[in-house]
């Protein structure tokens, strides 16, 4: 019987061996462009397949693109197009853009209320003219003006020579 176990010692360090072998083979490795200010907890991620906006040194514009690739110095959009880190001046964040715009939207949903229960409350309570009332149209156009200022919003921008750093991440 020493045989049998030393027979099932061999199995089950090689079931170990391979659990541990099989673990890290399969391991995936988490990589992302992260914006962020040294010393804050201010800090944005950028993965493979998340739509980029920048803005790199010399341009004008900004350029929008599908990230596709990162390696450590740069990385990649739409077909490959490579973008070194260090020529990237300014990024925009666009994650709370739907967020606001459906504030926005909200708003302009609440403009009919207020004037209906405006009008409501003229005929059946007070009958006083006009149906709708001054306070009503104050309020109103308040709701207009916070649901168009809502989609003027297009992100948050980060100028890169504020103490702000590019880094390519993967653990």
């Amino acid at each position: 019987m020493p045989m049998g176990s030393k027979f099932s010692v061999l199995h089950l360090a090689l079931l170990i061996a391979a659990f541990f072998t099989a673990h890290g083979g399969f391991a995936q490795f988490e990589e992302f462009l992260l914006l962020e200010k040294p010393g804050k907890g201010n800090r944005i991620r950028y993965y493979v397949g998340d739509e980029i906006l920048f803005k790199q040194y010399g341009d004008e514009t900004f350029h929008i693109g599908l990230i596709v690739q990162l390696s450590d110095s740069s990385f990649y959009v739409n077909q490959f197009t490579e973008v070194p880190i260090r020529t990237v001046e300014a990024l925009v964040d666009r994650s709370k853009v739907r967020a606001v715009r459906a504030f926005s939207k909200a708003s302009f949903l609440v403009i009919p209320a207020v004037l209906l229960i405006s009008a409501a409350d003229n005929i059946f309570n007070t009958g006083s003219s006009p149906v709708i009332g001054e306070d009503a149209l104050y309020v109103a156009g308040g709701f207009s003006l916070l649901g168009a200022s809502g989609y003027l919003y297009r992100g948050k921008r980060y100028r890169l020579k504020n103490r702000w750093r590019i880094i390519a991440v993967r653990h």
